[in-house]
């Protein structure tokens, strides 16, 4: 059976490789480094902004308790918030099923000194052995640390939480 997913996990790292460019963002390519490797095999490439319908929140000193929406469409709407190109800024990137306007978020966004990235599950045979600008890396802020909660990435059924 792993012989087979192998077989076809390589077979569809082989095909001929895609584009996709979004206007705001740029192209980008389901080539190396992000895919079509031994080691990252799926050639899949980013949804549409569209699609994910992604949102920056703002908090500033003026507003740390209610976010004001920046929106990527409408530059007015930088220019009619508080946000101060001479500040500091940070981005705080939630979980693929938040929505970014829950409480730990505006508590993290009061929390002096956040220097550490906390790696959830990046299953290792995506990231290893990949360039910096496709893996967690230790250089990515002072303290960066992974946590793994599956013995097994590559086989169903063995894991099972523990490693």
């Amino acid at each position: 059976m792993l012989i087979f997913w192998t077989i076809t996990l390589f077979l569809l790292g082989a095909a001929k490789g895609k584009e996709v460019c979004y206007e705001d963002l740029g192209c980008f390519s389901d080539t190396e480094p992000w895919g079509g490797t031994a080691i990252r095999p799926l050639k899949i490439l980013p949804w549409s902004p569209e699609k994910i319908g992604t949102r920056f929140l703002l908090y500033t000193n003026e507003n740390p308790n209610n976010f004001q929406i920046l929106l990527l469409s409408d530059p007015s709407t930088i220019e009619a918030s508080n946000f101060q190109m001479d500040r500091k800024t940070r981005f705080i990137i939630h979980g693929f099923i938040d929505k970014g306007d829950e409480s730990w978020v505006t508590d993290m966004c009061k929390t002096p000194g956040l220097s550490r990235i906390t790696g959830l599950d990046p299953v290792e045979a995506s990231f290893e052995s990949t360039p910096e600008e496709v893996r967690l890396d230790p250089s990515d802020a002072d303290f960066v640390d992974v946590i793994h909660t599956d013995a097994a990435p590559l086989i169903p059924f063995l894991g099972f939480g523990t490693n």
